[in-house]
C-alpha cells in the first residue's frame, strides 16, 4: 500500500515538472517570434547598412525625418516673396505711385464753379473751385493753374475773349501755356438741417448734404472727357457752435470733392503729356514747363513741329490732332521760375515757337 502512494506521487511530481519544461519552451519560443516578426518598415538602409529603429510605433512615426522635407510651411512663402519681386513696374502715369516715380505732371486749369443751389447769398462756387485746387496740389500729379493767371497771361498776349469757355480760347492757352485741360462745373444741391444742442442751450448742431458736378474738358480741341458727380453723405457733416451751418455745407462739399477726386485724376493722367516751345534765344530752347511739372536737369524731350487737327466732316466735332513731323531732340540744362526750363538742341534744328514738346517716356 505504501509502495503505491509512493509512486503515485512521484509521478504526480514527474508531470509538475514535465508542465514546467514545457511552458518555459513555449515561454521562450514568443519572444523569439516577437524578436522576428518586426515589421519591414521599420528598419531603413543608410550607405547599404540595415538599422532597427525603436519598437514604439508613435514615437516612430513622429520622428520620421522622410516627412520633414514634404512639409508644404516654407514653399509658399518662397513663392509668394519670387511673385512679388516679379511683378512688373506699373504704368507711368500709375495713381499709387509717388510723385517722383508718377512722371510729368499735367498742367489743368480750375474755373469757378456755378452756383445752382438756393444759397445764393454764399459763394459757394468759389469755395468749391479753391477747395479743389487744395486737393488738386496735395495729390502731387496735376499742377493746378488759376483761372485769374491764365486770363492775365492771355490778354498779355494781346488775346481777347469773352470766357473760357470759348473753344478759341481753350486751344490757345493749351498752344500758348502748355494747359492741357480745363475742369469747370455746379454745385447742383445743398441741403442744412440744423436744430439747438439741447434744450435751453444757445450752440447749434448742423448737417448738411451737398452735389457737385465736374466736367473735364480737354484743351487741345475743347470736347468734353468725361463729367464726374459726387455726393456727401450726411451723418459726417455735424457741425456744432458758432457758423455751425456754413461749416457743415463746407464740410459736405468736402466729402463731395473727395467722392470724385481719385477718377478724375485718373482720367487726367490718361492726357498726353505735351508742353510748347515758349521762346527762343540763340541756342536756348524756353520750355513752358519746368520743376513743377516734374521736369529735371538731364531730361531729354522730343520737338515736333504742330500737327492738324482732325474735324469730322458731319459732327463738326474735333477728333484730336496728328503729330507733326519730329524736328529733333533737346536736353533740359536749367530750370528757373515757378514752372519754366531752359534746353538745348542735341538732334535737329529748325525750331521754331509754339513747337510741340513731348517726353521720350512712352
Amino acid at each position: 500500500m505504501n509502495k503505491q502512494r509512493n509512486r503515485l506521487t512521484i509521478f504526480v511530481f514527474a508531470m509538475a515538472l514535465l508542465f514546467f519544461l514545457v511552458s518555459c519552451s513555449n515561454t521562450g519560443k514568443k519572444k523569439d517570434e516577437k524578436t522576428e516578426k518586426i515589421p519591414e518598415g521599420k528598419t531603413v538602409k543608410v550607405d547599404g547598412m540595415e538599422t532597427v529603429k525603436g519598437t514604439n510605433p508613435p514615437k516612430a512615426d513622429a520622428t520620421t525625418p522622410a516627412k520633414k522635407p514634404s512639409s508644404p510651411a516654407p514653399a509658399p512663402k518662397a513663392e509668394r516673396k519670387t511673385e512679388v519681386a516679379s511683378v512688373p513696374s506699373r504704368p507711368f502715369s500709375s495713381s499709387a505711385l509717388p510723385f517722383f516715380q508718377t512722371g510729368f505732371r499735367r498742367k489743368v486749369a480750375v474755373l469757378d464753379f456755378e452756383n445752382k443751389t438756393t444759397y445764393k447769398d454764399e459763394e459757394i462756387g468759389g469755395a468749391v473751385a479753391k477747395k479743389l485746387v487744395d486737393k488738386l496740389e496735395a495729390s502731387q500729379r496735376i499742377v493746378p493753374v488759376d483761372q485769374v493767371v491764365v486770363s492775365e497771361m492771355l490778354k498779355k498776349e494781346g488775346f481777347d475773349f469773352k470766357g473760357f469757355t470759348e473753344l478759341e480760347a481753350m486751344k490757345r492757352a493749351h498752344q500758348s501755356l502748355g494747359i492741357q485741360a480745363f475742369l469747370l462745373g455746379a454745385v447742383t444741391d445743398v441741403s442744412v438741417l440744423s436744430s439747438k444742442a439741447s434744450e435751453g442751450s444757445e450752440e447749434e448742431v448742423a448737417f448738411a448734404t451737398s452735389k457737385v458736378e465736374i466736367r473735364l474738358i480737354d484743351a487741345s480741341t475743347g470736347n468734353l472727357l468725361r463729367t464726374f458727380i459726387g455726393r456727401s453723405p450726411i451723418f459726417g457733416t455735424k457741425e456744432t457752435g458758432e457758423y455751425s451751418r456754413g461749416k457743415a455745407v463746407l464740410r459736405a462739399i468736402d466729402f463731395s470733392l473727395d467722392d470724385i477726386l481719385e477718377g478724375l485724376l485718373r482720367q487726367v493722367d490718361l492726357l498726353d503729356w505735351t508742353t510748347t516751345i515758349a521762346r527762343i534765344e540763340g541756342e536756348n530752347l524756353y520750355v513752358n514747363a519746368g520743376r513743377l511739372s516734374g521736369l529735371r536737369i538731364g531730361d531729354t524731350l522730343e520737338v515736333y513741329e504742330p500737327g492738324k487737327e482732325i474735324i469730322h466732316p458731319n459732327t463738326k466735332i474735333s477728333l484730336g490732332w496728328t503729330t507733326g513731323q519730329l524736328k529733333g531732340l533737346i536736353r533740359i540744362t536749367d530750370l528757373f521760375g515757378v514752372d519754366a526750363a531752359v534746353g538745348k538742341a542735341t538732334q535737329g534744328s529748325g525750331f521754331s515757337l509754339n513747337d510741340v514738346v513731348k517726353t521720350t517716356i512712352r
